[in-house]
């Protein structure tokens, strides 16, 4: 007997088991295979696989299809077409538009090669049945009764198969598959329906249960192993891959695409080393040569492409992570710093030895990532989409969510979580403890990752299935490890806000720079900011001055610049990376050391590689080079030892990395003193870290923000707070506009814009025209503000503000209070918000606040006739 019926947590809010426990359960039992059937989705199929595999038992992948309340059929993978078939039933049966969609009528056209379908639906056997007999099978399910079952296989000349449907394996978990179910249709356990319940035959059982159950047909058990027989081994199956699945540019074979990105990279080189010595064309050359021949290796060459696709059609952005090292990148205008300038290591993105696929990040403002991911789906479209996130229960939805589907008030809800919140635990009932222990990391509903986008050389569904998401987005099956176990690899399509104000601080100063009289200033181009080394800009850096400015704006990251008194790019670069909670030793340091105190480096060996970190190890990838230099890890494990130290769940590994560590060094003749001291600065990097290049990338847009700031304070400050600001609420960046000597002015009727808009007075060829200089800036500063906007407004909805600014533009300003009554009536709340933030003062002839609404109610009551074509009250 093969059990073929689990189900893992994975049938959303009904199954209690991970794809792992279930494996673990099946190796106790005795089984060599198992089957998984979730209800509609294969969400947990690489998991289960690649479980099975490191448990020695063979997977049986399939699910169950269900639709309209009615279980229709199951369906197992026997092969690769069989794989793609049921992705894209499953994408019919997940799309909720697609409400005429039948998955047996879908089959009995199409049919099910490379499948094996179970049903004890008879309308589905007499529908798929009329169509084929291969591979399909009456299901007699353990606790149901199936005599009328059998006859009708024996009618339809079809074999019957006995199949337990195991949703829990300990039957106390029956309760809280209950539970679940009043979770997810945010009820109580006690108004639950039957219908909806898990029966409680659904609990594992013994065999001997099994056998005794069915022995009146024995053959149904003998059936179950057949059918383990007839599907393919793992890697057959089609859903793990063992090469990387990379998207192809143009529909182009891989040697065509390498052709076209080596053209486009030797193009590369004239734009981006215009004016370079025959010794620095060389080492270009060099660097560019060793690239590609990995990049030809690994396939990796229409990835390339369709990135350098994507960033040609929106050229706002910042290439960055460990992609940010390759020089190939650099050419094709994916990534913005120099690689071989900036001693950025390729190994870290990509090595003969690396097995997990690497992945291109991009950000793009934070406002135009919609419309990117809008293009690629466009362009790409069947053969792409997001990767999914397995929204999970935390800490506090795993007791908060059981609580209400056990009819706990709310407030008592508050309370225990306020209990388990500050350590309490002794204070929350114990089957609420047990429950939410339990639960917590259940997958809870399906949502998308940040960035992750997979593009794929076929349509999409011989791959994963997908599904829409609330914003119309195509999402895979697969959250990040499972799409990477799979062999998937994706593009990091990311929103940054710091990105949005380069581009309005940019737009604003070329806005003031048109409306000049004196020509002298030239607008800044986007591509060709390139700041570094402004002395002005490092002084600002330098001194912490950095408020607003992207990835170096919190106060241990200011407090840092103050401390070191540089800002040079590449010590901006340094700093932001060594920022993390594990290497507040290792700052200090750093810190004496930059200000000249006299060290001994750790080894020869390692002299060179941290020469220019005072021999601190500063960056990820300081943890590769280290040990292949000291201890002779190859490119491959020295990247594994950098992982294993950044994972959460990294005990066991990095206790095998510290042995062979330890062991090869002393055999190299390395003491273990040194030894010593270097595994503890490794393990400074316990958490998160950064590596190089991607530090650099950010530091590049930190510099560039700082340089804007430095010479166009108020444009820049109006961009943060236009943005959405950063790392501080919006009040900090106005009381800094006010440091930095510039009025702000309250929200105006007439002259505030939805945004904050910078205000100029004056002669426009100077750009702040008179009055005290700033020291900070070197600017004067007197003849311009900030000018609140009315999205500062609370109260008012956003649509009546965008109406009274078109009225604004159609018709003129207003001239008075009454002018403004005629035009547009607001109602009396939100005629109450524009008074009170004084958005009428420039318009209320002298009357004071109360007086105005006195005018109000005047009007209204005794000459109401006169207010025309009022806008709908806010």
């Amino acid at each position: 007997y093969v059990p073929l019926g689990f189900h893992s947590y994975f049938s959303l809010l009904r199954g209690t088991l991970s794809p792992e426990e279930i494996c673990r359960y099946v190796v106790s039992r005795g089984w060599k295979s198992a089957g998984i059937a979730d209800i509609n989705n294969l969400y947990g199929a690489v998991r289960f696989v690649k479980a099975a595999q490191n448990e020695g038992i063979k997977p049986i992948v399939g699910a169950s299809i269900r639709q309209k309340g009615k279980n229709l059929f199951k369906a197992y993978i026997i092969n690769g077409k069989g794989f793609s078939t049921l992705n894209k039933i499953i994408t019919a049966v997940l799309d909720k538009e697609n409400g005429e969609y039948n998955a047996v009528n879908y089959l009995a056209e199409y049919g099910w090669e490379g499948l094996i379908l179970l049903t004890d639906n008879a309308d589905s056997i007499k529908i798929l049945s009329e169509h084929s007999k291969k591979n399909l099978y009456v299901m007699l399910a353990y606790g149901k009764a199936f005599a009328s079952l059998l006859r009708l296989a024996k009618k339809s000349n079809l074999p019957a198969v006995a199949l337990q449907d195991i949703f829990y394996i300990n039957p106390k978990e029956k309760k809280l598959s209950d539970i679940m179910r009043a979770i997810d249709m945010n009820i109580t356990v006690d108004e639950l329906p039957e219908s909806e319940k898990v029966r409680p035959l659904c609990g594992a059982v013994p065999d001997e249960e099994i056998k005794s159950y069915f022995s009146a047909f024995r053959q149904a058990l003998e059936e179950t192993c057949r059918i383990a027989e007839k599907t393919n081994e793992a890697d057959s199956l089609g859903i793990i891959h063992k090469s990387y699945v990379f998207p192809m540019f143009n529909g182009m074979p891989e040697d065509r695409s390498f052709a076209v990105l080596k053209r486009l990279c030797y193009r590369g080189i004239r734009g981006r080393y215009p004016d370079i010595s025959e010794e620095e064309r060389f080492k270009v050359l060099k660097r560019l040569a060793h690239e590609l021949l990995i990049i030809r290796k690994k396939g990796f060459s229409g990835y390339f492409l369709v990135v350098h696709s994507i960033v040609s059609k929106y050229p706002r952005t910042c290439g960055r992570g460990s992609s940010a090292s390759s020089i190939v990148s650099y050419l094709l205008g994916i990534t913005h710093v120099d690689p071989i300038r900036y001693n950025l290591f390729f190994e870290r993105f990509l090595n003969e030895a690396r097995t997990d696929p690497p992945d291109i990040d991009v950000d793009f403002p934070w406002d135009e990532r919609p419309e990117t991911l809008k293009y690629i789906f466009n362009r790409y479209s069947g053969k792409s989409g997001i990767v999914a996130d397995y929204v999970t229960f935390g800490p506090r939805s795993s007791l908060r969510e059981p609580a209400k589907a056990l009819g706990i008030g709310e407030e008592e809800i508050k309370r225990l979580v306020r209990f388990l919140r500050i350590g309490e635990r002794n204070r929350v009932p114990r089957y609420l403890l047990s429950i939410a222990d339990r639960i917590h990391g259940f997958p809870h509903y399906i949502g998308t990752h940040p960035g992750g986008v997979v593009i794929t050389p076929e349509i999409i569904t011989s791959y994963t299935h997908i599904q829409r998401s609330p914003l119309g987005y195509p999402v895979i099956a697969w959250d990040k490890d499972s799409a990477e176990n799979a062999g998937l690899v994706k593009i990091d399509i990311l929103g940054n806000r710091s990105l949005g104000v380069l581009r309005d601080t940019i737009r604003l100063v070329n806005m003031k720079v048109s409306k000049k009289t004196n020509k002298q200033d030239k607008k800044i181009e986007w591509a060709n900011l390139n700041p570094l080394y402004n002395s002005k800009t490092e002084e600002l850096i330098s001194r912490g001055k950095t408020i607003g400015i992207f990835y170096v704006e919190s106060p241990a990251t200011r407090q840092l610049l103050q401390k070191m008194g540089r800002g040079n790019f590449e010590n901006l670069v340094i700093a932001s990376s060594i920022i993390r909670p594990a290497a507040n030793k290792y700052i200090k340091l750093f810190v004496e050391r930059l200000h000249g105190k006299p060290y001994r480096p750790l080894h020869p060996l390692v002299e060179s590689t941290l020469k220019e970190t005072f021999g601190i190890m500063v960056y990820q990838e300081d943890v590769s080079r280290i040990v292949i230099d000291l201890t002779g890890f190859s490119p491959g494990e020295s990247d594994q030892l950098r992982k294993a130290v950044t994972k959460k769940t990294r005990t066991i590994r990095l206790r095998k990395f510290k042995e062979r560590f330890f062991r090869r060094g002393i055999n190299r003749g390395i003491n273990e003193s040194v030894l010593k001291a270097v595994w503890e600065m490794i393990l400074s990097f316990d958490g998160y870290s950064f590596c190089k290049a991607h530090s650099a990338s950010y530091a590049f847009v930190s510099y560039k923000l700082a340089y804007l700031k430095r010479f166009y304070p108020l444009e820049f400050v109006v961009s943060v707070i236009n943005n959405g600001g950063g790392y501080y609420t919006r009040q900090t960046y106005i009381n800094e506009c006010r440091r930095m000597g510039f009025s702000v002015l309250k929200p105006d009727i007439n002259r505030s814009a939805y945004l904050y808009t910078p205000e100029y007075f004056g002669n426009p060829d100077y750009p702040y025209n008179s009055g005290v200089v700033n020291k900070d800036t070197d600017v004067p500063y007197k003849r311009a503000a900030l000018r609140v906007g009315l999205m500062q407004l609370k109260g008012i909805r956003r649509e009546f503000l965008f109406k009274l600014i078109e009225e604004r533009k159609k018709n003129g300003m207003f001239t008075d209070f009454d002018n403004f009554l005629k035009r547009i009536n607001p109602g009396i709340s939100g005629l109450a918000v524009l008074i009170k933030s004084g958005c009428l003062d420039s318009i209320s002839a002298g009357f004071t606040r109360p007086e105005l609404f006195w005018q109000y109610y005047n009007t209204v009551h005794f000459n109401g006739s006169f207010i025309s074509s009022p806008v709908p009250s806010p």
